[in-house]
């Protein structure tokens, strides 16, 4: 089909329009070289004879066109010389000539002719490499706009057809598909015939895109084209091949093996390697959905014996399908030998691309057998991301699936759980079973109007002999006339019971299709609920664990401190029975905070207000004559993590015991200021002031080395920290610190 379209871009060039506009001889001797080097490079086949009778002429017409100055002829000399050179296969040659008429073009400002010599030029950048299928697309781009201002629209279309085949190839179904719906709107606009090539591009992208009944409408419209217009090329053989992939993409294998063997006889026919290769590829992806595996595998080791060399994409396809087809037979020590192949070349990968998608999908199911849950997770993830930027819900909807698998074996519930909607939400979109419905329909409706036209046909021949009988013999007419109608009616008789039975089967099969997924989906649920109960359970059982643990460290807290009350009996010395009664007062504040943790809902963190609040309780309670102190509470509403609060606890405990103690000698009164506030973002201020005799001029307490100012000081820093004590009217602790995030603590 591009050879077609280079022979319509090329003959639009060079017609020889320009007769009767000729100079002088020399310029009309130029145009007559060029037409007839154009129309020896465009005769079919590739004999180098001819080719170099081309380059024979096209070197007199260089010449003449640069004695006369004539820069557009000369431009019009290197493109041909490109389009010769390709053909003998002197692709330096041929790319440079191209490049220098695209030069020439731009610089005498002659767009139609520059469009043309932008697509000659990128015959030359491969398909097959990424960076040049992208400079390749970037051509076309340049030359589609200079088609539509020169007014050559069929040029634009097959510009655009050929660009959106590239999209195709490179696995851009999203860029294809606009690209590929305006060349089909062009060609139509312009009564263009041959749309079986645009018909046929336009069903493979959908197909790709999982929209089964657009794909499935357009491979029939390129299928019924080219047998309307007797197309026998290699595009009917990718026709019919096309058609084949996207039946057995839809499931229905037994129409894909039909139309795969119809494209198959044309490519024998043609006697195309490359395509017999394809087609037998396809064949065995059909075998292996059917699960017969062995066959599959008979047909492909029998191929690539037979028919070589094989290209590298139909070599990468045959590795992909051999490793599913060990895999699905068990053989994991076969299969084993293409894993590390394909492994390696999805990691050179760079770009999304339909072999990277292809490849993912056999190494999963090749890990998943092989209980390799985690490594078939990994390639799960490169489907998925895969099959998302190319637009192709198939794949997409199977990664998700086979995550969902790999989730559950490794354990994680919750992943799978989310995979598995994902799968449902991605499955629904792709398919149901009214889509099936319209599909069959399609099919219906194709073979029906196939068998309306060959009707129409023989009628118009049976007409044909009826004027011929006319001729020689009434009779015959009425006799023949008669026949015919016995036949046309038997055979519409004959064409509605097919059709009868064939919608009853597909009726059949359907009802059982939904049997077997209700069926699925009911035991999934059913699992799905087994694993959520599972789980609740064992978060209850954590939360509770949690709680055991923090009332059984309080009650450990409450025994060491019955055992120093018990010790303190037995002593008589005043500092020992300070220190006892210190230590008491810290595990008292460790205490709290147990008995507040396992009382609450929360465990994770405390009531900062209601938990000062018994703190200082506890500790008037413990002291005697401290109805002369009068404690003021200026607690914020402060939730803060048991981590923090553990040490904001024990500081609290030696300030306010300090000031009960020093503040105020001689049974005096006063007052005790305790104050936790937010000062700021996320930062809060541990404040205990009293208004007693504070400290000596000098002192430092910091300094002096006591338990107490060390023990604040060394809290203060695990906290992250500043620790101020000063005279102001009394003394005044003050801790300034950030407050851990809630979220933080929360996870």
């Amino acid at each position: 089909m591009c050879r077609l379209l280079l022979l319509l871009f090329c003959t639009s060039l060079f017609t020889p329009h320009t007769q009767g506009q000729r100079k002088d001889t020399n310029t009309g001797r130029i145009d007559q070289l060029l037409y007839h080097a154009a129309a020896l490079i465009n005769k079919p086949g590739e004999e180098p004879a001819t080719l170099d009778s081309s380059l024979t002429l096209l070197s007199e017409a260089a010449r003449l066109s640069a004695s006369l100055h004539d820069n557009g002829r000369t431009g019009k000399c290197y493109y041909l010389y490109s389009k010769a050179y390709r053909e003998k296969g002197s692709l330096e040659k041929g790319k440079a000539a191209a490049e220098k008429a695209r030069e020439v073009f731009t610089e005498e400002n002659m767009k139609g002719e520059l469009a043309d010599a932008l697509v000659e030029e990128a015959n030359y950048y491969s398909i097959y490499e990424d960076a040049r299928l992208e400079h390749k697309i970037q051509l076309y781009e340049q030359a589609i706009p200079l088609y539509r201002k020169t007014g050559q629209k069929i040029n634009e279309a097959n510009t655009l057809m050929i660009m959106g085949d590239c999209y195709h190839f490179g696995g851009k179904y999203r860029e294809a598909l606009p690209a590929l719906q305006q060349a089909l709107k062009l060609y139509k606009e312009n009564n263009y015939k041959e749309l079986q090539a645009i018909y046929d591009l336009l069903g493979i992208v959908a197909t790709a895109m999982g929209d089964y009944k657009q794909g499935l409408s357009y491979g029939l419209l390129a299928v019924r084209t080219a047998e309307t217009l007797k197309d026998t090329s290699t595009q009917l053989c990718t026709i019919y091949n096309r058609v084949s992939v996207t039946f057995s993409d839809m499931g229905n294998t037994e129409q894909g093996l039909i139309y795969a063997r119809k494209s198959l006889l044309v490519a024998q026919h043609l006697h195309d390697t490359a395509a017999i290769l394809t087609v037998f590829a396809n064949m065995a992806g059909i075998y292996i959905k059917q699960r017969n595996p062995a066959e599959a595998l008979v047909l492909l080791d029998d191929v690539s014996q037979r028919y070589k060399p094989v290209a590298p994409d139909v070599m990468f396809r045959i590795k992909v399908l051999k490793l599913i087809a060990y895999t699905d037979m068990k053989q994991y020590a076969n299969a084993g030998v293409y894993v590390h192949e394909l492994e390696t070349l999805v990691s050179e990968v760079k770009e999304p691309h339909f072999n990277l998608v292809l490849a993912c999908n056999a190494l999963i199911k090749y890990f998943l057998a092989t209980r390799k849950y985690g490594r078939a997770a990994m390639y799960c993830r490169l489907q998925m991301e895969a099959s998302t930027k190319l637009g192709m819900l198939k794949p997409l909807s199977q990664s998700y699936l086979y995550w969902f698998k790999a989730d559950s074996a490794l354990g994680k519930y919750p992943q799978a759980i989310q995979h598995y909607q994902l799968y449902k939400a991605t499955t629904d979109s792709l398919f149901n079973v009214a889509k099936s419905g319209q599909i069959a329909q399609l099919q219906i409706q194709y073979e029906t109007e196939k068998k309306d036209q060959d009707i129409r046909l023989k009628q118009q021949n049976i007409e044909l002999l009826t004027r011929q009988g006319l001729l020689r013999e009434a009779d015959l007419k009425q006799t023949r006339l008669i026949r015919n109608v016995i036949i046309a009616g038997a055979g519409m008789l004959l064409l509605l019971l097919v059709l009868g039975f064939n919608r009853y089967q597909l009726k059949q099969r359907s009802n059982q299709q939904l049997q077997e997924q209700q069926q699925e989906i009911a035991q999934q649920n059913l699992s799905l609920q087994e694993l959520i109960a599972m789980q609740n359970k064992l978060l209850d059982e954590k939360e509770w664990l949690v709680k055991e643990i923090h009332h059984r460290v309080k009650n450990n807290l409450q025994i060491v401190m019955s055992l120093l009350n018990t010790q303190a009996a037995y002593l008589h010395d005043e500092d020992a029975l300070d220190a006892i009664r210190e230590s008491r007062h810290r595990m008292q504040a460790i205490s709290l905070i147990h008995q507040k943790l396992y009382q609450s809902e929360n465990m994770a963190l405390i009531d900062m207000q209601q938990y000062i609040r018994e703190l200082i309780s506890y500790l008037k309670d413990n002291f005697s004559d401290i109805q002369r102190i009068y404690f003021d509470l200026q607690i914020a509403d402060v939730q803060m993590d048991v981590s923090q609060a553990v040490p904001v606890g024990l500081i609290l405990n030696e300030a306010v015991t300090n000031a009960i103690k020093y503040a105020f000698p001689s049974m005096a009164h006063g007052t005790v200021t305790v104050s936790l506030q937010y000062t700021g973002s996320n930062l809060l201020a541990l404040t205990v002031a009293d208004n007693g005799q504070g400290f000596p001029e000098g002192f430092d307490i910091l300094t002096r080395g006591s338990m107490g100012a060390r023990l604040m000081d060394t809290l203060t820093e695990q906290l992250e920290g500043v620790l101020t004590i000063k005279n102001a009217g009394g003394v005044v602790v003050t801790v300034t610190f950030k407050q851990q995030p809630l979220s933080d603590t929360i996870a």
